[in-house]
């Protein structure tokens, strides 16, 4: 799917939305005809195979399930424009629990929220807002980002999550070469924890050769680092910017505590010395300056 083609199907909503706002918020079929379905089928959801619409379940029909393998990973229910949602999410939740679906969504064709349904503790369970977007909200390319959590092989793939840069393809599995021996193993950190979970706060982190493979979120969420430093400064950005913890008057924030000439964190790509961010890496309303790791 090229995201050129994404954008392009985003900007062409936008305008049906502002060019038939008052056809489209009194009519729900309008709505799923004009907005929904469109986006949909741009996100591969495109044969009976893979989307039903009015899929039954029990005495009523969810208005659409999103198929794998036959069974449905994801329900949703649409309303026409403007309609508030806090129903449709009671309806679509309810859906979820019947259909033993993973994950279930709400939209009026502007606004979309997907929600995920996973283990908390124990036997139990608790409902997770992964993303909530608005086609008139943001930039273009800020909605096709958030969009993609709903792109075919994102779902596929397996648990989906917020923010992460979606699948490009899909491999074919292939045995694992056999892993090379390390010649100088790096000894254990004393301050790991009886789950191997280091603080980031620990001095001894800046002097490790190995960047940490997961960072851990005070609301449990975890991300992947993929073995890089780099990842970790973005990844620990965009956590406490939808947080709500990082804020523009926090802005700017020196790439170390006494240091004066480079920032880790502006709201422009530019250090006080006036050289150019030469790692950008875009965290929305922040620039992040993020170094490659050295090889």
């Amino acid at each position: 799917m090229p995201l050129d083609s994404l954008l392009s199907l985003v900007e062409k909503l936008r305008e049906q939305i502002d060019n038939h706002r008052n056809d489209l918020s009194k009519n729900e079929t309008l709505t799923r005809d004009t907005l929904i379905n469109p986006l949909l089928k741009e996100l591969g959801w495109d044969n009976p195979e893979l989307v039903m619409p009015e899929f039954r379940v029990g005495r009523e029909r969810a208005d659409y399930a999103l198929l794998s393998d036959g069974e449905p990973v994801m329900v949703i229910e649409a309303k026409s424009l403007g309609t508030p949602l806090e129903e449709a999410r009671v309806k679509a939740f309810g859906y979820r629990q019947k259909t033993k679906a993973r994950y279930f969504s709400v939209t009026d064709g502007q606004r979309w929220e997907i929600h995920d349904y996973k283990p908390a503790s124990g036997d139990e369970k608790k409902t997770v807002q992964i993303v909530e977007f608005d086609l008139k909200n943001g930039s273009t390319d800020e909605v096709c980002v958030k969009a993609l959590v709903l792109w075919r092989p994102n779902i596929d793939s397996g648990p989906i999550a917020p923010e992460q840069t979606p699948i490009l393809e899909r491999l074919p599995d292939s045995p694992s070469p056999p892993e090379a021996p390390t010649p100088n193993p790096q000894p254990p950190s004393p301050n790991l924890d009886e789950h191997e979970w280091q603080p980031i706060s620990d001095p001894s982190l800046e002097k490790s050769s190995r960047p940490p493979l997961e960072i851990q979120f005070p609301d449990d969420s975890s991300v992947s680092l993929a073995e890089s430093w780099r990842s970790l400064l973005v990844e620990l950005t965009r956590w406490l910017v939808n947080a709500n913890h990082l804020e523009i008057s926090h802005c700017p924030i020196p790439s170390r505590p006494t240091g004066r000439t480079y920032y880790a964190v502006s709201t422009e790509s530019t250090h006080p010395n006036g050289s150019q961010f030469t790692s950008l890496v875009q965290v929305e309303p922040f620039c992040v300056e993020a170094p490659k790791d050295r090889g």
